[in-house]
């Protein structure tokens, strides 16, 4: 069970990796990337999680997402509905809609953007995928964040690249606010809240 206020409440989150060795590729061992975390996250609340690289940060945050499954564990999140949901019992579908409410925020975005694919698609992939089939509203959509953003819409086709048609507007206003961001980089957009407490790995 979680607070009303708490968004987030994780106990316990253990992820180990096995070591494989030998032709039949036999564990022998295990690596402890995140052993006993335990942390709440409350409504308006930012929580930094700090360490030296190779400690667990990102482990953590991709295992709250259920990005990848954790060993043990439990993870409550409450929904944007006030539904309090176990992370750990979701099926595919019932996790595929809760992550319409979650967003990771990447290092360096522009990485992660596909120089091969427009901003049309690159940002209405999402939007197929919760189930927008529709691709007239796709491209009305798509046009509506851009302006949000401060871009023109006529930036979704054409030879523009997207790393040259966000640059200086990334970190803008986003389309909407999840209730839950697993942010990779310690200082991106830390500006936004004040941060409650660090959690040293």
């Amino acid at each position: 069970m979680i607070a009303p206020k708490t968004l987030l409440r994780v106990a316990g989150l253990r992820k180990l990796f096995p070591i494989r060795k030998g032709f039949w590729k036999k564990t022998v061992g295990h690596v402890r990337a995140v052993d006993g975390i335990d942390f709440h996250i409350d409504e308006g609340e930012t929580l930094g999680l700090v360490g030296e690289s190779g400690c667990g940060k990102t482990t953590t945050a991709r295992c709250i997402l259920r990005a990848i499954e954790p060993t043990a564990g439990e993870i409550f999140v409450r929904a944007a509905d006030g539904a309090e949901i176990e992370m750990g019992r979701l099926r595919p579908s019932q996790l595929r809609a809760l992550r319409r409410e979650m967003q990771m925020i990447f290092q360096d975005p522009f990485t992660s953007l596909n120089p091969r694919m427009t901003l049309l698609d690159l940002v209405g992939e999402p939007l197929l995928v919760h189930g927008l089939r529709s691709r007239r509203e796709r491209e009305e959509r798509v046009a509506d964040l851009l302006r949000r953003v401060g871009l023109r819409p006529e930036y979704m086709r054409g030879s523009r690249t997207p790393s040259a048609a966000v640059s200086g507007s990334a970190s803008g206003s986003r389309g909407r606010w999840p209730c839950i961001r697993a942010w990779w980089s310690p200082t991106s957009r830390s500006r936004r809240s004040t941060s409650r407490s660090k959690h040293r790995c």
